[in-house]
Parts: structure tokens; C-alpha cells; sequence
């Protein structure tokens, strides 16, 4: 793969993802598979002044046998060193830089109670680390490395080399960073976005109605003083960072018990490397009281039971059915990619930044201003190119929002 386009990437990732400060530690979590961009990444950190570059080494298939044959001990309570590790950086303000590539069967046969044993328990000590990403306390950034396993999974043939670079380009050209027109480069994308979420903070709706003819019916109210977020965002400290790379959408939280009627899944949910397909919510001021699923329904059962927030949803976010990524007629199988191409709800935790005066608000004051508080946080899609979505204002008028996949603002 062309050295100067992953340096570029590895730069953009730097500087408009995380947005690394000088003197600032850079925590990077990535599979042990992708370890040569990895070295790229550290090079170009430091060349930007980091204090220091801390790898957090991932590798699935020790994971694996680590939740098929560990004790069960092991799976109930982390090790101290985990929450200790978080805290350090949290505390120091360090950038978090996540590097993802697609294995939606990566933990398929191991048991379902498993392997929510350990994200539940997991996801308890590391409360704090979630809720300072929710709360942008800290800079963060999502962004994916190829693997040959993905491309092989996208269709892509020849040599493992020709497929990562096949891959590698198709990656930079929906970041809009490579092989782009000149009205649709990153730059240009982060200006429309600003434009979209301002275009709906000034309607300052009451509700959002979903209609789709594959039976998505779906009133979701939205609380009073929220704020549309989308592209790039600002941390406590006021520093500007974009949180997902590639990003396409413009996202809010619903009112948590303002959700009534049913909605229908259009991707696969890929939840702890297992795929969830063919799926459908049905709502009750707010709640989940009825789900379906093709496949992986014992998985998303899981997911729902995780607490009493996650049968509750915490985000909705708006794509134009047009997206580069949507008009790529492919499903990514990684949810930074497929979320991308469609709108989208999460089932679990909302955003406080998606709340006028929100900071420093207990759980509990922010769920009396209606965001939802819950361990997980799991985007599913419903975007289609036949979905249509009225916003509802404050006087009862109704404002098109989307026609048939089309964003109208």
C-alpha cells in the first residue's frame, strides 16, 4: 500500500479525529494483526509532540479461547490492573484512538452467558471511562485498519496484499480522503454536517415520526433542549475532535420513555462477534415489550437484558440513504460502516452532550430531563431507501425531514 496515503490517514486520524494535543498521551487500542499501522500511527504521534504513545494490544483469537476456557471467576470479576489502566489516562486527559477492522463471527459458538458474563462485569468497572467518552470529557476517535479476513469477507480477490490494498483504498475513499471530488472532500463533508445539525436545532421539534413500507411505524419525542449533534464536536476542555471516521450522520437522544410503535432492522447488528439479523423492536413509552430476530436472537437478548436501561434507547441518528457508503451497495459488517450508510437508533445509554446545560448532572438529573442511562450503547439501522420522516414541532405542524432515504435538511 502507497506509505504516503497511510500516513496521511495516520495523520488525519491524529489531528482531526482525537485532535492530539502537544505533550498529550495517545492511547491506542488495536489488533495485534494490524501492528505495522500501528507503528505509522506512533511515528506520526510523536512527530505532532505526544508525550507518550500507549499501545492497548487486541488479539481475538486469544480472546476467544480466554472466554471459551477461563474460569468463570475470571469472567465475573476483572482484573484491578483494567480499571487502574483506564483511570490513569482518563485522569490525565489523555486521546483514545480506536483501530476496529470487520469479524462478525469472531465469537460464534461461544455461549451467549459467557461472553455477556464478561462485557457486563467489564463494562461495570469501566463505568467511568464510558461515561467520560460519552460526556467528551476526553478526545476519542473510532476509526477501522483492513484485514485480509474483511476483505475476503467484502469479495475482494488475489494475493493477500492486492486484497488489503483493495481494501485500503475503498476505506480512504469513504473517509473522503482519497479519490474524492473536490465539493465532497472531508473538509467539505464536516461544513455540511455543521450546516445540517444547525438547519435542525432551529426547528427545535417535539417528535420524530417513522413510516416505511417494511413496516417501520415509529413516534420517538425528543426531550426539551436537546441538540442535534454531528461531524465534529468539542470536549470539556474545548478542544475540537470528530469521534467517528468516517462519519456521515447527524444524531440526537430520544425523550427515554417517549418511544411508541415498531421499528424494523434493514443491516445486521454485529454485537460481540456474533451476527444479529432480520430483526424488529416493538416500543411502549419507551420501553422494549416485544423483539424478533432471524438470527442471533438469543444474542440480542443479551443485549437487552444487559440492564434496565438497555431496553430503553439512548440515540437517534439521521443518514441520507445517499451516502458514499449507502451507494456502495455493500454491507461492511462493522458498525462504524454500516451506521454510516443509515439512519439509525442505540438501544442503551444517550449522550449528555446532546442536552443544553447538561454538565455535571448526576444519572439521575439527566434522566429526569429525559436521556437514558444504561452500561451499553449499541446502534442498530433502520435506514431505507423508502424511509420517510416527519418532524413534529412544538405547535403540532409537521416538517418533512426525509423522503424516500432523501434528508431534506
Amino acid at each position: 500500500m502507497n506509505q504516503v496515503l497511510l500516513h496521511k490517514y495516520a495523520r488525519t486520524l491524529l489531528q482531526s479525529g482525537v485532535n492530539l494535543q502537544e505533550k498529550q498521551t495517545l492511547v491506542v487500542s488495536v489488533d495485534v494483526d494490524n501492528k505495522d499501522f500501528a507503528v505509522i500511527v506512533t511515528e506520526e504521534a510523536y512527530q505532532l509532540g505526544a508525550k507518550e504513545v500507549i499501545i492497548n494490544w487486541r488479539h481475538t483469537p486469544i480472546t476467544r479461547q480466554r472466554l471459551l476456557h477461563a474460569d468463570s471467576s475470571v469472567l465475573e470479576t476483572p482484573a484491578k490492573w483494567i480499571p487502574v489502566y483506564y483511570e490513569q489516562y482518563v485522569e490525565e486527559k489523555a486521546a483514545f484512538l480506536s483501530l476496529i477492522s470487520a469479524n462478525p463471527k469472531a465469537l460464534a459458538g461461544i455461549p451467549t452467558e459467557r461472553i455477556s458474563l464478561n462485557s457486563r462485569n467489564l463494562n461495570k468497572v469501566l463505568s467511568f471511562y464510558h461515561t467520560a467518552i460519552m460526556n467528551s470529557s476526553v478526545t476519542w476517535c473510532v476509526a477501522a485498519v483492513p484485514t485480509v479476513l474483511w476483505a475476503e469477507l467484502l469479495g475482494y480477490e488475489g494475493s493477500d496484499e492486492e486484497k488489503l490494498n483493495q481494501l485500503w483504498l475503498t476505506l480512504l475513499k469513504l473517509c473522503r480522503l482519497n479519490d474524492v471530488e473536490a465539493k465532497e472532500t472531508y473538509a467539505h463533508h464536516m461544513a455540511k454536517l455543521r450546516h445540517r445539525r444547525e438547519a435542525l436545532n432551529a426547528l427545535d421539534l417535539k417528535a420524530l415520526r417513522y413510516t416505511c413500507e417494511n413496516g417501520t411505524d415509529l413516534l420517538l419525542e425528543l426531550p426539551e433542549d436537546h441538540i442535534w449533534q454531528g461531524g465534529e464536536e468539542f470536549s470539556k476542555e474545548g478542544i475540537k475532535f470528530n469521534a467517528n471516521i468516517p462519519t456521515e450522520e447527524v444524531f440526537c437522544a430520544p425523550q427515554w420513555n417517549g418511544v411508541n410503535g415498531k421499528v424494523v432492522s434493514t443491516k445486521p447488528l454485529i454485537y460481540q462477534g456474533n451476527p444479529i439479523s432480520n430483526f424488529s423492536f416493538t416500543f411502549e413509552n419507551g420501553k422494549i415489550v416485544d423483539y424478533t430476530a432471524e438470527e442471533g436472537l438469543d444474542i440480542l437478548k443479551e443485549l437487552i437484558e444487559t440492564d434496565e436501561g438497555s431496553q430503553y434507547l439512548g440515540e437517534v441518528a439521521l443518514v441520507d440513504h445517499y451516502s458514499p457508503i449507502s451507494q456502495s451497495n455493500r454491507i461492511y459488517y462493522e458498525t462504524l460502516f454500516d451506521e454510516n450508510a443509515s439512519c439509525h437508533l442505540a438501544i442503551g445509554a444517550a449522550y449528555p452532550t446532546c442536552l443544553k446545560n447538561s454538565d455535571g448532572l448526576s444519572e439521575e438529573e439527566l434522566k429526569e430531563r429525559g436521556l437514558n442511562h444504561s452500561l451499553a450503547h449499541v446502534d442498530f439501522m433502520i435506514g431505507h431507501e423508502n424511509m420517510n420522516i416527519k418532524g413534529i414541532t412544538k405547535d403540532g405542524q409537521q416538517v418533512d425531514i426525509m423522503i424516500d432515504g432523501r434528508l431534506l435538511v
